[in-house]
């Protein structure tokens, strides 16, 4: 094996990602989604911004239904994290989604 074909392949796990972490991984996702549906931030597969609260609202709703089907197997830390991302998300959507009343 040469080393340019050391350097592309890929490299194997001692074991096999837990459900636990692609659950995680599809949280962060999700979240990043909401973040950009909110418009808020820019979607990263087009760099651009673009509002839909239907979409933040499913993303949101999404990481809450995940959250609830883990929540038992997580630790403190990892319950107040998840928590706290989901607080932030609602509360930029419920601000996005209530009338100003100025």
């Amino acid at each position: 094996m040469t080393e340019e074909q050391k350097k592309t392949e890929p490299k194997l796990l001692d074991e096999p990602v837990k459900i636990k972490e692609l659950v995680f991984m599809t949280m962060y996702t999700l979240e990043g989604k909401a973040w950009a549906y909110l418009g808020l931030t820019s979607h990263p597969e087009t760099q651009k911004p673009l509002k839909d609260l239907t979409e933040a609202r499913l993303a949101i709703d999404a990481i809450d239904a995940l959250y609830k089907l883990i929540e038992p197997i997580l630790e403190l830390e990892e319950k107040k994290d998840i928590q706290i991302r989901l607080t932030n998300l609602r509360l930029n959507f419920t601000k996005d989604t209530t009338p100003d009343r100025s």
